[in-house]
């Protein structure tokens, strides 16, 4: 499996720099050519990395405005109501504040002082072990059973596991119905994904 590192273009390389480490608690890598002078800094935060570069090296104008449009989704290990309070203390700017999301997961928005947005996020509650699917509330869970490993969409009524057939064409719908594949293309993408699955590993 690869990796994604995306390339901010920012303003001030220092000022950046700082906010990440002091504000959002990045740790920096290498910087070029030396960190009296960056023309180019990578940062890292739970083995995500983002890497930095002065604007005008882009042929970006002063005038420009940098991040519309740019929101970096980082999946971030520890407690994040925690972390949140962190960041908040050290005045980082909250667009968005520390919420439940209705799919699984609690996330909040910072805004850096490029106008780069940063969800910062978390899964709550169990995945099934079947579809990796998030459950959350009661409702989530095979059979409403909140102790249940399975989601409502994998089990039976009862609870129990469907048949590997039965999840596969539900895991085939919904690849085609929400990443627009066509009906070979799921078939081998939910094939793939399945055997990553605890509930099917082996098949």
């Amino acid at each position: 499996m690869g990796y994604l590192s995306p390339t901010l273009a920012v303003r001030n390389m220092k000022e950046t720099i700082a906010f990440y480490k002091n504000a959002l608690g990045f740790k920096t890598g290498m910087m070029f050519p030396d960190a009296n002078n960056p023309e180019y800094a990578d940062l890292s935060k739970d083995d995500m990395v983002l890497m930095i570069i002065p604007a005008a090296n882009c042929g970006i104008g002063a005038g420009e405005k940098l991040g519309t449009g740019v929101n970096f989704y980082l999946q971030i290990d520890g407690d994040i109501d925690e972390y949140c309070r962190e960041v908040k203390g050290k005045g980082a700017k909250i667009i968005a504040d520390l919420k439940d999301e209705p799919f699984g997961i609690r996330d909040f928005t910072v805004e850096d002082v490029n106008g780069y947005q940063l969800t910062f996020n978390q899964i709550v509650g169990k995945k099934c072990l079947s579809c990796g699917m998030p459950m959350s509330k009661a409702e989530d869970f095979g059979g409403g059973n909140p102790a249940n490993v399975y989601c409502v969409h994998c089990a039976n009524p009862d609870g129990s596991l469907k048949k590997y057939e039965e999840v596969y064409e539900g895991m085939i719908g919904f690849m085609m119905s929400t990443q627009n594949m066509d009906r070979a293309t799921a078939e081998k993408a939910a094939r793939e994904y399945m055997a990553t699955m605890p509930a099917w590993q082996g098949r």
